[in-house]
This record gives C-alpha cells, structure tokens and sequence, in this order.
C-alpha cells in the first residue's frame, strides 16, 4: 500500500485557536445523537480515562483508539462525539452534517479523528462515506485523519496498553490540579522499574503510532483500502 501525504502533513496542520475558529463557522445546529443508551446491538459505553472527561465510546474500535489517546503524551486532551460540523460535498455542492469520532487537542493544533475497523473501509458506501468527509473537512480547513482497526491492533498493541493500564493507579481521576499523563499522578505507589519501563515504552509507542496516522494523506489511505 503506498500512501502519499501531499494535502495534508502534520506540519502544516494551522493552530488550535485557527481550527476552533474554523470549526465554529462550520457547527451545525443538530445536536449529538447519544452514544450510551439504555439499548443497541453495538458495544458502547464510557472509557474509564484518568486524564480526559468526555470519553464515549459505540463501538470496540473506538474504546481501542481511547486507550491510545490515554497513553499518548502528544494528546493534551480528547473528547468523544462533542459536536456536529455541517460540511459541503464537494461533487454536489449539498450540505450534510458529521460528527467526529473524536476530536485532539495537540501542543500546536487540533485534529478530528475518525475510527473505523478494517472491515468497513473495505466496502464500497463507508468508504465513499469517508472520502465526502475528507474532501469537506478539507475543504473547511479542519485537519481530519482516519484511525483505523489495523493501526491500533497491530503487533497486540492493545493487549500491552490494557496490562499496563490496570496496572497504573487511578486515584487522579478527579484531580484538576496534577500531570494525569505520568504514571502515578498523586505520587503515591511508585512503579517498579518494569513497569516505570513499560509505561514510557508504552506511551512512546502511542505517539509514534499518532504522527504516523497524523502525517498521512487520510484520502490516499481510505482510497488504498481497497486495494
């Protein structure tokens, strides 16, 4: 699969006070459908996050992504479903709504996300689907990158990020005040040096994993899934 990152690189993403300003001209006034609800067929919920507040999840892939984001040390925060942008397709010239995944706030900018498991870019509709997304978003200039099942499963990623996760204590969830992204933010319970070991592994493993996703042509790569 050979992606070109040509339209948008990580670089030249414009800054979070620009792309809030651009997302807040493109905000439509439908509101976000729920994601946790009392019923449904697809595995939804909220992710038990140390760091981040608003972290839903509707389906396994998305949890997976959560997971990534609360190890990865290039997130200065996440939120899951947090608005609806009204966009313009760029083939017919009508408007429709979307809304993101989850939407990254970096040290110099912010992304929306989209998650999708390996099976969906595979067919015909949601891949169409997530080519009128990128082409609006890029034509809104809103930096957009599609996270996919196989960038986040990959070599047992998450099986390593679950172990060290339950392992990492979780008495900061409620703290305002402290670094939720280091391993014990109330210096309570001191890794040992394994686990000290793991977790910076861990996190570095998730921020490489991030630039890689964030540095790639989102509609090159929905295009090569079919391939």
């Amino acid at each position: 699969m050979s992606i070109r990152s040509e339209a948008f690189t990580w670089s030249a993403f414009p800054t979070t006070e620009v792309v809030l300003e651009r997302i807040a001209l493109h905000l439509s006034a439908r509101p976000v459908r729920p994601v946790v609800t009392r019923s449904g067929h697809r595995a939804r919920g909220r992710f038990p996050s140390v760091r981040f507040s608003q972290t839903r999840y509707e389906s396994l892939v998305e949890e997976d992504a959560l997971r990534v984001m609360e190890l990865a040390t290039l997130v200065v925060d996440c939120k899951s479903h947090p608005f609806v942008v009204r966009l313009t397709d760029t083939h017919t010239g009508k408007d429709f709504d979307y809304t993101p995944d989850q939407v990254l706030t970096l040290e110099d900018t912010t992304v929306l996300i989209e998650v999708k498991g390996d099976w969906l870019l595979k067919l015909d509709k949601p891949r169409v689907s997530l080519l009128r997304i990128a082409r609006g978003l890029k034509q809104a200039g809103i930096p957009f990158a599609v996270l996919a099942e196989q960038d986040i499963r990959a070599n047992d990623l998450q099986g390593r990020l679950k172990e060290i996760l339950m392992r990492r204590p979780v008495g900061a969830r409620r703290m305002t005040t402290v670094d939720k992204s280091v391993w014990d933010p109330l210096c309570s319970s001191p890794p040992s040096a394994e686990d000290l070991r793991r977790w910076r592994e861990a996190q570095e493993e998730c921020n490489a994993l991030l630039r890689r996703v964030m540095g790639r042509d989102p509609e090159d790569f929905v295009e090569c899934c079919q391939e």
